[in-house]
């Protein structure tokens, strides 16, 4: 068995880098898995299907690197594995949940904000930047998720309050930086991306959070084993027989 990771893609390098860099930690825990790319980068989907056809590869996995259950993944997704199973048909494609909004990819954020040099303390605000999105629920579905967690993300980094931003759909940093200073009593912030791979959408949360002189915390999920592990676990939800995890997944940060 060999996972696909179906990632959005970008014209950035640093996003297909990112997406191999999460490949490689899944290969060093005896999970096999590839790239496909819904857009910009190669392969795509139908390259990928092939390419492990021509391998000899039984069957593969999908599991989308997608956040939010926004409109690529309704649509594109489902696209995808349908042009997969086309062009391939001696390979046995099993689409798996995206990864979603679950509580590991805020053990990424965390993870991501520990092994900074920020410094976190009792009057620090905790800005959890997403990209957002035009389609509402799904904004909803990130707050829902944030706002059930926000007391332990409080506790676990020892700061005063985490709250969320958004490219699009949603509070920019700055005006939750306001939000921030104005009902929680917060004297100094830090940004972390819920951004699963770098690049131009990151760059703008980073401009952004300059324009306040906010700092943001280095890297992406993908270069966390709390992503990892979350992508090993959405595997399962693949119908067929369970995937063969050999070697343990190393614990996202709690």
């Amino acid at each position: 068995m060999r996972l696909t990771l179906l990632a959005h893609g970008s014209p950035d390098p640093r996003h297909a880098h990112d997406v191999g860099l999460l490949a490689a930690r899944l290969h060093s825990a005896g999970i096999e898995a590839g790239p496909a790319y819904l857009d910009h980068d190669a392969p795509t989907p139908t390259q990928a299907a092939r390419a492990m056809s021509a391998e000899g590869v039984p069957a593969t996995t999908v599991v989308p690197l997608l956040v939010t259950p926004a409109y690529h993944a309704r649509v594109d997704v489902p696209a995808a594995v349908a042009c997969m199973r086309r062009a391939a048909p001696d390979l046995r494609v099993s689409a798996a949940d995206p990864v979603g909004l679950h509580p590991l990819l805020l053990a990424g954020a965390v993870e991501l904000l520990e092994r900074s040099e920020l410094t976190l303390g009792p009057r620090t605000g905790v800005i959890i930047a997403f990209t957002g999105s035009r389609d509402m629920h799904a904004v909803t579905a990130i707050e829902d998720l944030v706002r059930a967690y926000r007391n332990a993300l409080v506790e676990q980094l020892g700061v005063r309050s985490v709250r969320t931003a958004y490219l699009d759909g949603g509070r920019p940093v700055g005006r939750v930086r306001t939000l921030m200073r104005c009902v929680d009593g917060c004297r100094d912030f830090v940004v972390v991306t819920a951004m699963i791979a770098d690049g131009i959408l990151r760059d703008r949360i980073v401009t952004s959070a300059g324009l306040v002189d906010v700092p943001v915390a280095p890297g992406t999920l993908a270069q966390t084993s709390a992503l990892a592990e979350l992508v090993a676990l959405r595997a399962q939800t693949a119908p067929g027989p369970p995937l063969d995890l050999r070697t343990p997944m190393p614990s996202g940060t709690r």
